[in-house]
């Protein structure tokens, strides 16, 4: 028990969120990579003899099998009461939440006997005594679709723990990127944090976080229409709040603000001289 409890206090929540979240996004991946390969499978010539001797299908039908093992195996995995590995229970006991979402989790994954499909199957597989023991176990593509979106759901939850109130402005974005991975897969779900959002977006996630009673405001130096000022900005967001206005900084977060300068009456704001980085 000692031991556990040093393992949770030392694996840091940024190392265990960020590579949970990328064992999901292989999983999504995966189910996106399933369905071109089904999209494909269906341009069959509907002959099954001929089928049956095409090795380019046979190739298809092979790599479809072995991603939908893929995706039982790793939500199999994810279910697991287990420290120390990408799980989310790990990530519960970690943050101290979402204990009653994760268990919800894992019982759809052992009612649906993903874990024995994983273990007959898949890996760490079972040797049956006899040829006739042996029993194949289907798992619909339905109720894996179902539970790839119940691992999303949570991991989002969780990630609403971590960043804050942006987190769900990523995932939308994240999405959008869904069907140009990388390789491997899972970078593209640990950069999450990073992906750029629209002025508006920022805008949003700014007043979640003040209405949350997260931290919102700082002094931050500069050049004010080519006077010393200092003015109050949100870094992370690259937010500038200047009395009545709101300026959107181009880039975020902020280390720094070059200048800022104001319109004479009438013209637009979005023409604002402000440089920032």
């Amino acid at each position: 028990m000692g031991g556990q409890k040093a393992r949770i206090h030392g694996t840091d929540t940024e190392n265990l969120i960020s590579n949970l979240r990328g064992e999901v996004g292989e999983i999504i991946t995966s189910w996106v990579l399933c369905k071109d390969i089904t999209r494909l499978v269906t341009q069959k010539s509907g002959d099954m003899q001929q089928d049956l001797m095409n090795p380019g299908l046979i190739r298809l039908f092979i790599l479809g099998d072995r991603l939908t093992d893929d995706m039982i195996a790793r939500l199999s995995e994810l279910s697991e009461p287990k420290v120390g590995r990408l799980t989310f229970h790990f990530a519960s006991v970690k943050l101290n939440a979402l204990q009653a979402d994760v268990r919800r989790f894992a019982t759809f994954i052992q009612r649906h006997r993903f874990d024995e499909k994983r273990n007959k199957d898949i890996s760490h597989k079972e040797c049956p005594e006899t040829w006739s023991d042996h029993k194949y176990l289907h798992i619909p593509p339905r109720i894996i679709l179902k539970a790839i979106a119940r691992a999303v759901r949570l991991m989002k939850k969780f990630d609403v723990l971590h960043l804050g109130p942006g987190a769900k402005y990523l995932w939308v974005e994240s999405r959008k990127k869904r069907y140009e991975p990388m390789s491997p897969p899972k970078i593209g779900y640990l950069l999450l944090p990073h992906i750029r959002l629209s002025n508006e977006d920022r805008l949003r996630v700014l007043k979640e976080e003040l209405d949350a009673g997260l931290e919102g405001w700082d002094d931050m130096p500069t050049q004010f229409n080519g006077k010393p000022a200092m003015v109050k900005a949100n870094k992370k967001w690259g937010i500038v709040h200047l009395g009545t206005r709101v300026l959107v900084m181009e880039q975020y977060p902020l280390s720094k603000i070059v200048s800022l300068s104001t319109e004479e009456p009438g013209e637009e704001e979005g023409k604002d001289d402000r440089s920032g980085t």
